[in-house]
This record gives C-alpha cells, structure tokens and sequence, in this order.
C-alpha cells in the first residue's frame, strides 16, 4: 500500500479512562465541561457502551496534567462512583492520508500488523482520513519501524 501521506507519534500524552460512567448524555457533558472549563485541551474521545453504564477514554498533553488533576478531582467529588484512572506510559501513533477514504483494507493491515508483533491497542479512533492508536509508550518504536517497512 502506498496510500500513506503521514506517520507520527506523540510520546508526550496522558490517557485518562473513566469506568462507571453513567448512560445519559447531559452526565457526560457535564464531565467533559468540568474539564473545559480547566482548560485541558482534549484529543483522541472514544467511548464504549456496556449494559448499564459506558466506559470514557481520552487523551490530553502532559503539559495540562495540573489543570487535570484538578478536573479530576472536581469530577470525583461530584461523581464518586466512578472509577478514573491515568496513564502517563502510553503514546499516540496516527497514520493519515486523503486517500484513504477511498482505501479498503488500512484498518485491517494496521490492526493485523500491531498484532503480529503482540503490540496492544489501548485505544482506537478513526476518521475518514485517519486512524490514531495508543499504545505502550515501549513499543512506539517498533510500531513506527513496522508501519514505515509496510508503507515504503
């Protein structure tokens, strides 16, 4: 595949995971305001729905971890039940190109190919455009290589 436009990685990340997180949508926009309003720039959103409750993850800049943890800490008081936990060991790696739109199969090769090496995925978003994983911060380095090798 020579699809590939962009391959790059941020190291310097926080993944933040809130377990427990109520089904209702104003509970989730009152989080994620708490967190606005510390003014903690918010990447990568990715959200799983369970039975009775979903699971939150996202990722922000280790610059703004004190404005986080004061997010936090509002959101815990407010929230006990839910569990939050961070992640400081992780980096983001994103594969980009306008053509893959128009690709069948980028998805699967990546997927397939972080596999192949037992890299785990952490977290996963996706656009038309782009695929953006969190990783182990120890495996960016191999993943990169192995991306780039796929891609020449």
């Amino acid at each position: 595949m020579e699809i590939l436009k962009l391959i790059e990685s941020d190291h310097h990340i926080i993944q933040v995971k809130f377990m427990n997180v109520e089904k209702n949508s104003l509970f989730v926009g009152d989080i994620f305001q708490t967190i606005s309003s510390m003014n903690v720039n918010i990447d990568m959103i990715s959200e799983v729905m369970l039975e009775d409750e979903m699971r939150i993850d996202f990722t922000c800049s280790q610059d703004d971890q004190k404005n986080l943890d004061r997010a936090l800490s509002l959101i815990r008081s407010k929230h006990p039940r839910m569990q939050i936990y961070q992640n400081r060991q992780v980096a983001k790696i994103k594969l980009e190109s306008h053509e893959m739109k128009d690709e069948v199969g980028v998805a699967a090769m990546l997927f397939t190919l972080l596999g192949k090496h037992q890299i785990p995925l952490l977290q996963v978003t996706t656009s038309e455009v782009s695929i953006s994983c969190v990783i182990p911060l120890e495996y960016v380095d191999l993943a990169l290589s192995e991306i780039q090798n796929e891609y020449k």
